[in-house]
């Protein structure tokens, strides 16, 4: 139980330092990201251990969501609810990794993909103010995406309140 303690602490550590809201996810913050993989190897080396133990799971549900894997955070929570069918709250919790999980993936693009827009965006607004469109966004994913995809990307930022280059700076990116 020590063990898990000491990775719970790591994690509550990456997630106090990753200037990310609860379920509303970004990219987590540089100086969070070691503390955040530590804490996911971590919590992975324990489950193989001790695989029934469901507070594990649901910790390593928390750093795979911290560092935006949707998809590995609700299966760790699900294995979660299979040993702990009491716990009403991680109900709630698995609906909204759904949900939330379900607007990254519409978004498609990599928390890194994301870094590289935020830095892009915050170079360009700095220099031009936003007009109001999406002049800029629609720039970076012209020069690192298929064409294929810009438009879906496009209407997933819009889901998501990105309608102007400044919009998707402070809802999309941040």
């Amino acid at each position: 139980m020590e063990k898990l303690e000491a990775l719970k602490e790591t994690l509550i550590e990456g997630q106090k330092l990753s200037m990310q809201g609860s379920l509303d996810r970004r990219a987590p913050a540089k100086k969070a990201v070691p503390f955040l993989l530590e804490a996911r190897q971590g919590l992975k080396d324990y489950v193989i251990e001790n695989g029934t133990n469901p507070l594990a799971w649901r910790l390593l549900s928390q750093a795979e969501e911290c560092l935006l894997n949707y998809n590995n955070a609700i299966y760790c929570l699900e294995r979660a609810m299979e040993l702990d069918k009491k716990n009403q709250k991680d109900l709630k919790r698995f609906a909204l990794l759904k949900d939330y999980g379900g607007m990254w993936n519409e978004l498609n693009l990599s928390a890194e993909q994301l870094e590289s827009l935020g830095l892009f965006l915050d170079e360009m607004l700095n220099a031009d103010d936003c007009d109001h469109s999406l002049k800029f966004t629609k720039r970076w994913l012209e020069e690192n995406m298929p064409k294929s995809k810009i438009s879906k990307i496009v209407k997933a930022m819009q889901n998501q309140g990105g309608y102007c280059d400044c919009e998707v700076r402070s809802n999309v990116v941040d």
